[in-house]
């Protein structure tokens, strides 16, 4: 263990043999040096780590970089230099937040909180919005460790796996944090919420509440951790209280239409659970539409809050997620990572909370 925690990041190691060539004497000022694809093949990394370590010696004014002709050992008046700052050493250092995007109250509270977290430190963030796709998530992991920040963190596209950038990163031991989701087999650290809890609490809300027939709808979950353990908290209360998981009153459809059929043809529920506010707000909404009224034939209960929920027309009972809390212990592992790289991976489960409102009510004939 002790012997683990001694070694060298991989970006660290291409940074320490630049700078052991210099100081040998090996590579002299001016020398155009290896290419990334050659130190990439040497290091056995991706070439998304040699560029990071080779910007930080940009950075530093060790190198020098010229389009289309290479990276350089400096020299002092060499044409094509770039301009270098004199550095007191206490210039901001940045870091890069990757999401999906930033239009709802978790996600707003995600970022306020690792905003927070870096205000009393040497960090400052770049905020990367990735529209919920692995491709643009991919470019912009590239994009971020070219502009030399230190390390990120990282709210997932949807998908069944990482790309494979976000997966060399965690490999080399570069500083990266995931947030809300991980992926199964593969070793990140991760800061989400107690999906599985939250969702046993939901779920349990509606079963106290006398309610037996209960569906759950939700976004296509397939590869989500976040949604399918929502899925498992929601089939381990129904277990606990006796009543049988029944696979059709499971719908991974959030189409207004899928929902407003899904509910006419299983014309028995009592109560319903969403895996998230927009699939929640949507199943209000078709309830309506069929002419059922909530709370008072159909019970509704959905994860994540929203701003003025209680002024609603039907203020709903929902699981409120600590996002605030999820982005500055997101802030705080990527510190430790970026004072101590090699370290054993960590998931931190922050508890979320159920908020009962007037969306939710004693079952029908109860």
């Amino acid at each position: 263990m002790g012997k683990k925690e001694k070694r060298t990041p991989l970006y660290s190691q291409v940074r320490d043999y630049v700078m052991d060539q210099i100081r040998q004497g090996k590579w002299k000022e001016g020398r155009r040096m290896p290419s990334e694809t050659q130190l990439s093949k040497q290091f056995d990394v991706s070439r998304i780590t040699v560029r990071g370590a080779l910007t930080r010696l940009v950075e530093e004014g060790v190198i020098y970089r010229v389009q289309g002709r290479g990276t350089f050992v400096t020299t002092e008046g060499l044409e094509g230099e770039p301009v270098r700052y004199e550095k007191t050493g206490n210039e901001p250092q940045l870091i890069a937040f990757m999401i999906p995007r930033v239009d709802n109250r978790f996600t707003t509270s995600l970022l306020n909180g690792i905003d927070d977290e870096l205000a009393n430190s040497n960090y400052r963030m770049l905020l990367l919005r990735t529209h919920d796709s692995q491709k643009k998530e991919e470019e912009l992991l590239h994009e971020a460790v070219r502009s030399g920040v230190k390390g990120i963190i990282v709210y997932p596209a949807d998908g069944q796996t990482y790309n494979e950038t976000m997966l060399r990163l965690a490999m080399d031991h570069f500083p990266i944090v995931v947030i809300d989701r991980y992926l199964r087999g593969v070793d990140t650290n991760c800061v989400c919420s107690d999906h599985y809890a939250g969702a046993y609490a939901a779920t349990e809300h509606l079963l106290q509440l006398s309610h037996r027939e209960i569906g759950f709808v939700t976004t296509v979950f397939t590869g989500t951790t976040s949604l399918e353990e929502r899925l498992e908290g929601y089939k381990q209360a129904l277990a606990d209280y006796g009543v049988a998981f029944d696979r059709r009153r499971v719908l991974d459809s959030a189409v207004p239409e899928d929902i407003r059929s899904f509910l006419s043809e299983q014309s028995d529920l009592t109560a319903l659970f969403a895996a998230n506010e927009g699939v929640g707000l949507a199943s209000i909404r078709a309830a309506s539409a069929i002419g059922k009224s909530v709370p008072e034939q159909l019970s509704v209960v959905f994860f994540d809050d929203y701003d003025h929920a209680e002024d609603a027309r039907i203020p709903p009972t929902c699981v409120s997620q600590q996002g605030e809390e999820i982005g500055r212990q997101s802030a705080k592992r990527l510190f430790a990572l970026l004072e101590r790289p090699i370290q054993d991976r960590i998931s931190i489960r922050v508890p979320a909370r159920l908020i009962v409102r007037r969306s939710t009510a004693t079952a029908p004939n109860i």
